[in-house]
């Protein structure tokens, strides 16, 4: 309806002396028109926007994102992300951790604006891998034979031997095998393989599949020692270690010169899963990215897909030399029996073989 014919209708519905008409009509035309006038011209809200709603990124890159519009506040404006370990947020500023996807939300009073950021995840292709599918160790290890300086250098039990008692290669799978057998002194045997001088890597991810033994003191490890100096100067790298008195913990460590198990400062950390460790095979990988986020190195340890932890270089370790990863590292894998960590060994867990196997080693590395 118009404005002439609401005004015609309302005079005349309204002014009952007709000389007045005129005047009705003038005022209410006045009137409707001051209330038109003040509904249309009412502000919209200016809302918050943000300059960007989508977001790919590669891991470790960063991108600021910037407010484009917003309305007036006293309110101060907070930033937030709802997933850190996909990426974070500093005052805009959103930094890629992992791969994955998180909403970065801005919000000012009551008003909010999102941004969806999508973590690309790394390209890989494989550069080595042992499927252990012969009857035999390939070349590209070797055995470690005897019971080491002071038990290995943590009062372990064992002998380790190359017979096909303690390691072999049967069904598509490496087994070492723990027996309790008075053997060079010693009351256990197992075995200890490396592939130093063949095999070495820097970077990539690493996967292995693999099943532990139970039963108390038993102490199965899969990890890397670098190549450049002694221990611990030349790092080490737990990939996985378990022990069998904790039934349910995966765990992974580094260590450093500085930061080593004979001082208690090494990094580390454990995954607890919710059935025994033992009862069934597992992927442990490790992820270990060069210069991942603002130039420092970063390594990513997972339990079936799962992240145990990530631990990272520091402008403090790069200064001080204590960050060794940055160098070729080989394999070692090996059941100990007892030792400082493994602990009193249960006698009566050799009523069934003591066996820990691995189904695969692969490596990979950034196209």
């Amino acid at each position: 309806m118009s404005l002439f014919e609401i005004s015609n209708r309302v005079t005349y519905g309204t002014c009952p002396f007709q000389n007045k008409q005129m005047k009705c009509t003038l005022i209410i035309i006045l009137f409707l028109a001051q209330v038109f006038s003040c509904s249309c011209s009412k502000e919209t809200p200016v809302s918050l926007e943000l300059d960007q709603e989508t977001l790919s990124m590669e891991v470790g890159e960063v991108v600021k994102l910037n407010i484009t519009q917003a309305p007036q506040s006293n309110e101060n404006l907070l930033w937030s992300s709802d997933n850190e370990t996909v990426a974070t947020v500093f005052f805009g500023t959103v930094t890629a951790l992992n791969s994955g996807t998180a909403t970065i939300t801005a919000t000012l009073g009551e008003q909010t604006a999102q941004c969806v950021v999508t973590v690309k995840e790394r390209k890989y292709e494989l550069v080595w891998s042992d499927e252990f599918d012969g009857d035999s160790l390939t070349d590209d290890w070797t055995y470690e034979i005897g019971t080491g300086a002071w038990g290995w250098g943590n009062n372990e039990s064992q002998y380790y031997t190359d017979r096909s008692e303690n390691i072999r290669v049967e069904d598509g799978l490496l087994v070492i095998e723990a027996r309790k057998e008075d053997y060079e002194g010693s009351q256990y045997t197992s075995a200890r393989i490396k592939t130093a001088g063949a095999q070495n890597f820097t970077y990539g991810k690493i996967e292995v599949l693999l099943k532990v033994p139970s039963g108390e003191g038993t102490w199965p490890a899969f990890w890397m020692l670098g190549t450049v100096g002694g221990w611990p100067e030349c790092g080490e790298i737990d990939i996985m270690e378990h022990v069998g008195k904790e039934p349910y913990n995966v765990h992974c460590a580094l260590h450093t010169a500085n930061k080593n198990g004979m001082n208690g400062q090494n990094f580390s950390a454990y995954q607890t899963l919710e059935e025994p460790v033992a009862d069934d095979f597992h992927l442990i990988t490790l992820e270990w990215v060069e210069n991942e986020i603002q130039g420092y190195d970063r390594m990513h340890f997972y339990v079936d897909g799962v992240e145990t932890a990530t631990f990272g270089e520091t402008s403090q370790l790069q200064e001080s030399g204590d960050w060794p990863f940055n160098t070729p590292f080989f394999f070692i894998v090996n059941l100990a029996m007892g030792g400082n960590w493994g602990g009193e060994i249960d006698d009566s867990i050799f009523e069934q073989p003591v066996l820990y196997q691995l189904d695969y080693i692969r490596v990979y590395q950034l196209k």
